[in-house]
This record gives C-alpha cells, sequence and structure tokens, in this order.
C-alpha cells in the first residue's frame, strides 16, 4: 500500500510539473506573440514612416528584456538553439527600429511572429520532447 502512495505521489509531482513548464513556456510565448502583432499593427500603417519614435523604441526595448529574461528560464526546458532564434529576430528587428529602417524593421517582426508561432508548439511538452 505504500508503493502505491509513493506512486500515486511521484506522478502527481511529475503531472504538476509537465503542467507548470506548459504555462510558463505557453505564457512566455503569448507575451511575446501579443507584444509582436500590436508593434506589427503600429508600425504597419502606410501613414507611418519614421519608425524611430521613443514608443517604438520603447516597445521593442521592452520585449527584449522580457524575453532575455525568460530565455534564462525556458533554456532549461527547450534547446537552446530554438530560443536565439528568436532573440536573433528581436536584436534584428530592435536595431532596425533604431535605426528607422521600416521595411527591416517589418521583416524582422514578421519573421519573430513565425518562430513565436511555430517554436511555441516545438517547446511545449509532448511525447517527442520527453523522449
Amino acid at each position: 500500500m505504500t508503493k502505491l502512495f509513493i506512486v500515486l505521489a511521484l506522478l502527481a509531482a511529475v503531472i504538476t510539473a509537465a503542467a507548470l513548464e506548459q504555462h510558463f513556456i505557453q505564457g512566455a510565448y503569448a507575451y511575446m506573440e501579443r507584444e509582436t502583432n500590436a508593434l506589427i499593427e503600429l508600425i504597419e500603417p502606410e501613414s507611418v514612416t519614421k519608425v524611430d519614435e521613443p514608443e517604438f523604441i520603447e516597445r521593442i526595448t521592452a520585449m527584449y528584456d522580457y524575453w532575455i529574461k525568460a530565455e534564462r528560464r525556458l533554456s532549461m526546458l527547450a534547446r537552446h538553439f530554438d530560443l536565439a532564434q528568436l532573440s536573433t529576430n528581436i536584436i534584428y528587428a530592435k536595431n532596425f527600429i533604431e535605426f528607422n529602417n521600416k521595411e527591416e524593421a517589418m521583416v524582422g517582426l514578421l519573421q519573430m511572429r513565425y518562430l513565436i508561432n511555430t517554436h511555441s508548439f516545438n517547446v511545449g511538452t509532448s511525447i517527442q520532447n520527453v523522449i
């Protein structure tokens, strides 16, 4: 009977850890997706010609700071290569926003959107990631 309780406790602990991991991963990617989409909507209109505005720089810098903090924790759960691709694109978009190059900034932001959508599924809890 004691073995059964131990097994059930360990099973509950593993399931809880997997649920917390999934919640953290999805939360980090949801924040990045929400902020990326908001920044794309602000920059994309034809009326916006100058992207080195303080508002845009502050938003992309806040995204960068958030991602760096989240990446440190996520690197224990996912391959660092996948996480580094998103970091590279944030830096790419950030630099072109600061240099007032709208086209390249949009390329970086759209690529960030793509990476967020694809990587959030790849780093989640799944049989493939457990094996």
